[in-house]
């Protein structure tokens, strides 16, 4: 029919497309019960049985049926819920104290009583409790024993008292005989806490103070956004967003940043002398595109070189050479190579970061002046919406490229079809950057028109080389 129209698969157009949503801890809370209700009922098992299960297998129900169907006693000593063997002696035998009688010919009773291995005290066999491993222990003690796991943080993971005993001990038993409201409470938290990392498809938002749960079925280092506290992190791994780097390469790259960064102290000073009069300049702005306020000469930050050839030098600017003979020399020059590819990296991965926070000044700049205008009735602020978005646009795109660096300091294979894109990418910004910073001044049209090329090319390089495989 006419109006039958071809749907397009976000998922082919956009790398960066991601489903995802924002739960409340109660939403959340939910959610496990309802697996662990439905464990629970399938297998015939207690509720609690159910829940240490589904944390031990990373809330795998079919997991959980299969291997409990197949062999319910390897699955329980697997989880920690059963003891591998008998791995203590028989408890001592509780012992018979006679009570005084009362009264002349009045026969006192007996009560059984039992000698706790911790306190070493003798007390009435009913203020005992075992776990399944049948290490008995006081309530006084278990309590104590809980408390200062508790303290500690520990949660789902508190074992048995008895030495090289590693039996988990249930949640009941843990509330049974946690008294203090304050600390059930934190148990409880702790454990929910320790539920929700163990569940593939939630994450914690990373924000400060930030309650939001992120749920997803699809496991890939893609940008999920809390729509609370409008924190942005990578989905798989929970830290900064990355793409195109992923989650394995970017914490070598920050280790590594780490590691070396007395090193790479020199490049965090802000100057550079101009390459024509040789007056010290200060970057003031986000873009790459410098000019000398005393000769006028145009040059680029990062190599010094002439902007007017630059256009076509982009590919030489960004991408780094490597010695064909490296191999050949001495150990000692293989480590100042290494420094010196390493340093190029850095010092671009840096810069960028520095860009993104000055073109946020700009933004901020930018917005003081718009309202100022708006104020004064020339034009509302629909009319230079258009600034906004291209400054936004600008933030991505160069948060991209920054992310680019150490995608390339790590990668073998493609790397001159990588290079080139980074190159072409890195230009289109560098040329909205510029038009951004003007942006007032600048024809809309030609605003716009940049910033379609600029998305386009990074849209390209997500799309070849960004790693969404789950």
């Amino acid at each position: 029919e006419d109006c039958d129209i071809e749907q397009i698969d976000p998922k082919r157009t956009d790398p960066e497309y991601f489903v995802y949503e924002c739960l409340n801890v109660e939403e959340v809370e939910k959610l496990l019960n309802e697996s662990v209700e439905k464990l629970s009922t399938q297998l015939q098992i207690t509720p609690s049985l159910a829940k240490v299960l589904l944390h031990e297998t990373r809330w795998n129900t079919a997991e959980v049926i299969e291997r409990y169907r197949n062999n319910a006693s390897n699955l329980l000593v697997s989880a920690r819920i059963k003891a591998a063997a008998p791995s203590a002696p028989t408890p001592p035998p509780p012992t018979q104290t006679p009570v005084p009688s009362t009264s002349a010919g009045v026969t006192a009773c007996c009560y059984r009583t039992q000698l706790c291995p911790v306190c070493v005290t003798v007390q009435s066999t009913d203020k005992f409790h075992s776990l399944s491993c049948q290490h008995s222990f006081c309530r006084d003690c278990w309590a104590m024993h809980f408390e200062i796991q508790i303290g500690q943080g520990i949660s789902t993971q508190i074992e048995c008292m008895e030495q090289r005993c590693d039996v988990r001990v249930p949640e009941d038993l843990v509330l049974t005989l946690l008294n203090r409201p304050m600390l059930r409470d934190k148990y409880q938290q702790f454990t929910f806490a320790d539920y929700v990392k163990s569940h593939p498809e939630l994450r914690f938002c990373p924000g400060p103070n930030c309650q939001t749960i992120i749920r997803s079925q699809d496991i890939s280092p893609k940008k999920a956004v809390c729509r609370m506290c409008k924190t942005a992190f990578c989905f798989r791994c929970g830290t900064d967003y990355h793409a195109p780097t992923d989650c394995q390469i970017i914490r070598k790259w920050l280790t590594k940043c780490a590691d070396d960064s007395e090193t790479a102290n020199y490049i965090s000073a802000h100057t550079k002398d101009c390459p024509k009069c040789h007056i010290c300049i200060e970057k003031n702005g986000g873009c790459n595109h410098m000019q000398c306020f005393n000769c006028k000469h145009d040059f680029c930050w990062m190599c010094l070189g002439d902007w007017k050839a630059h256009g076509s030098e982009y590919y030489e600017c960004s991408r780094y050479k490597e010695n064909p003979n490296i191999a050949h020399e001495s150990v000692h020059a293989q480590a100042r190579e290494a420094l010196k590819k390493y340093l190029h990296y850095y010092e671009r991965w840096e810069n960028h970061s520095k860009s993104l926070q000055l073109e946020q000044q700009t933004l901020d700049r930018m917005k003081a002046r718009i309202n100022e205008k708006v104020m004064k009735g020339l034009g509302t602020w629909i009319d230079w919406q258009h600034l906004f978005d291209a400054a936004t646009l600008l933030a991505k795109c160069r948060y991209t490229l920054q992310y680019t660096y150490p995608y390339a300091y790590y990668m073998d294979s493609r790397k001159e079809l990588f290079e080139y894109q980074q190159a072409q990418l890195e230009a289109e910004i560098e040329n909205l950057s510029w038009k951004v910073e003007r942006a007032e001044t600048t024809d809309r049209g030609e605003l716009e028109n940049q910033m379609d090329i600029a998305e386009k090319r990074r849209t390209t390089l997500l799309k070849d080389f960004f790693p969404t495989e789950a």
